[in-house]
């Protein structure tokens, strides 16, 4: 379904009744990276699943400000009175985890625990987040240059997904699929206005976050384990998980659904137990 929200179009797909579980994708994903969760999570809780500007069935807005973190966060919340929804647990993947965090210190009354997949606060340094900004200006620039296509191919190459090269064929062209089905345009202004670079860096902020806090990577995907402990460290509450999956790169969801599927349920039924 389609909702205008701050005067852009987003898609949304809500599914089940009871707490409300909000669900981010990653950076070249969409609302289908989640379809496999969704007869397992709405036994107990309203999935509310979103493209996010530029990706999927969402708007791919020509003005790369309009994708900013604040911005983003800002369209999320308005989602969420749009449904008549008080709070919601957010779960994101990489990207969407990133946004997640950035809902958490933004808007703290509207998140009431955080599932984060493979992700990350920001980068610390000005040098880093300016380095990194120049970096995904140049991607984004090749994206328009050369088209869908060719950042499809691109992103399949990067080491990060390896892993995903061990997965069954069908399932590996089902995400490149999902890559393929974004518009070059919205690909390129998110990174512009909400890569990691652009992003607030939230690392001298993570104390502040109150609300139970699942933290979830892979084995192999030793740069975001490493990002996942310094965060644990950071943290300061009294509910604090790290789980980290075997046989599992950066897409843990994808590569270790099962797993993946068992680590959510057990956080939401300690979640509800809390309530």
């Amino acid at each position: 379904m389609k909702y205008i929200i701050n005067g852009a179009t987003y898609y949304v797909e809500l599914h089940g009744e009871g707490q409300a579980l909000l669900l981010l994708h990653g950076f070249s994903g969409n609302h289908e990276q989640w379809t496999p969760f969704i007869e397992s999570w709405t036994a107990e809780h309203q999935l509310i699943i979103v493209d996010l500007l530029g990706h999927g069935k969402s708007e791919a807005n020509a003005d790369y400000n309009r994708y900013h973190t604040e911005q983003t966060v800002t369209d999320l919340v308005e989602l969420l009175d749009q449904l008549y929804i008080e709070s919601a647990i957010v779960l994101g993947y990489s990207m969407g985890g990133r946004i997640a965090l950035s809902m958490a210190q933004l808007a703290p009354s509207k998140v009431n625990g955080l599932i984060l997949e493979s992700t990350s606060p920001g980068l610390a340094s000005l040098e880093e987040r300016q380095a990194r900004m120049d970096s995904d200006e140049a991607l984004a620039s090749k994206i328009e240059q050369h088209g869908i296509d060719w950042f499809a191919d691109y992103w399949a190459e990067l080491p990060l997904f390896a892993s995903l090269k061990l997965l069954p064929l069908e399932e590996q062209e089902a995400i490149d699929q999902q890559r393929r089905s974004n518009k070059p345009q919205g690909l390129a202004n998110s990174l512009r206005g909400i890569g990691t670079g652009a992003q607030p860096s939230w690392w001298d902020h993570m104390e502040h976050i109150t609300k139970p806090t699942l933290l979830i990577v892979g084995e192999s995907d030793m740069k975001f384990r490493k990002i996942a402990e310094l965060m644990m460290q950071r943290m300061n509450q009294p509910y604090k998980q790290l789980e980290i999956v075997s046989e599992a790169g950066h897409n843990v969801h994808m590569e270790q659904p099962h797993k993946f599927d068992t680590i959510v349920k057990r956080y939401l039924s300690m979640r509800k137990g809390m309530v």
